[in-house]
């Protein structure tokens, strides 16, 4: 297994001298007048990202109506988790729905506050009409699909310069556990994570083959259209490492075996993080990441057989621990590890979003 640190290169010459211009510009009108706010600094908007804006007007993402049983399994949800840390910031937020392919399977809705981003859920269709809670996430920077993220990248890897004026067009995709970013330019198709950025060495039919998997619905929570017949606890955080290349040890560390509730509650206050691989496969989950807390979904006492079924896990994962994942099927598609070094900042019942 080859695993690479992942590292931007500069800005091109054009696109310095254009932001050089644009800066120059907005302060003489500063002189003059004062200017308005680009946005406030928790959605992370610089003048190098609106100026990027500009130069790639043809990014975009456009909003679909969603059916209303995904507007209720939404609702729900967003009541559901906004009762506790990390996500209390959404109790009165607004939505903003759109669809994923491939086939429009998926859909990525947007927790609003104002037109600042807060956070997300990713819901998935399934059989029978019913939807799944594939993925979510709680904070203001950092999470799948960022626009002015993938912008300032592309022209940051020269990947697009500041001057290209041909054809972009721009799709959102979901594989299972990993958002993807589809770009075709003039005469090429790139495939991106659309999480932690970075180009995916995709072929055409590689992606139609990863694209096409689906996760299992007894990995996650499901909505039937009557509720989904499961309740939130606080989510667990810690202050474990959460970057897989701080220290690269946990790679010589033995896989960890049918990790349960109990057992990952106790490996995250002793260890603080535990790293996920898959060997062979990262580009296709994303990974290797770490996992920093975790979210137990058990059933409600009003749904039937009460207690009679399991608990959903979902994993926090990533930078900051932003993405909730379903454990079962993380441990289905590769391997934990131990990371090095025990935790020394202690656990907490959620965390405040960034």
């Amino acid at each position: 297994m080859k695993i690479k640190a992942r590292q931007k290169g500069p800005l091109g010459r054009r696109t310095r001298l254009l932001l050089c211009l644009t800066l120059g510009l907005t302060l003489f009108a500063a002189s003059a007048s004062p200017p308005p706010a680009l946005a406030s600094i928790g959605s992370r908007t610089t003048v190098t990202q609106s100026v990027l804006q500009e130069i790639l007007p043809g990014l975009v993402m456009t909003q679909a109506p969603a059916p209303e049983t995904l507007q209720d399994f939404t609702r729900l949800t967003i009541s559901q988790l906004s009762a506790d840390t990390p996500f209390k910031e959404w109790k009165n937020a607004g939505t903003e729905v759109y669809p994923l392919g491939p086939g429009t399977r998926s859909w990525l809705v947007n927790v609003m506050n104002g037109e600042q981003r807060i956070g997300y859920l990713i819901i998935s269709a399934a059989d029978g009409g019913k939807y799944l809670l594939s993925e979510y996430g709680a904070g203001t920077y950092g999470l799948p699909y960022s626009m002015s993220d993938l912008r300032q990248y592309l022209v940051q890897e020269g990947l697009i310069t500041s001057s290209y004026s041909g054809k972009i067009e721009l799709t959102a995709l979901y594989a299972p556990l990993l958002p993807v970013w589809k770009l075709t330019l003039a005469d090429k198709t790139l495939y991106l994570n659309a999480s932690v950025l970075q180009v995916l060495p995709w072929s055409l039919s590689q992606a139609n083959r990863i694209l096409d998997g689906q996760l299992d619905a007894k990995a996650l929570v499901v909505y039937s259209g009557q509720g989904s017949g499961r309740t939130p606890l606080p989510a667990l955080l810690s202050s474990g490492q959460d970057d897989p290349y701080a220290d690269l040890q946990w790679l010589t560390a033995p896989e960890l075996k049918n990790i349960s509730e109990a057992s990952l509650n106790t490996l995250l206050k002793s260890r603080g993080s535990l790293a996920f691989q898959s060997t062979g496969h990262n580009d296709t989950l994303g990974a290797p990441f770490m996992i920093t807390g975790c979210q137990s979904w058990l059933q409600s006492p009003a749904g039937s057989k009460a207690g009679a079924e399991p608990a959903v896990i979902y994993a926090a994962a990533g930078p900051g621990g932003k993405r909730y994942l379903p454990l079962t099927a993380l441990q289905k598609y590769g391997t934990f590890h131990k990371p090095p070094l025990p935790l020394s900042g202690g656990t907490t019942l959620g965390a405040a979003p960034h």
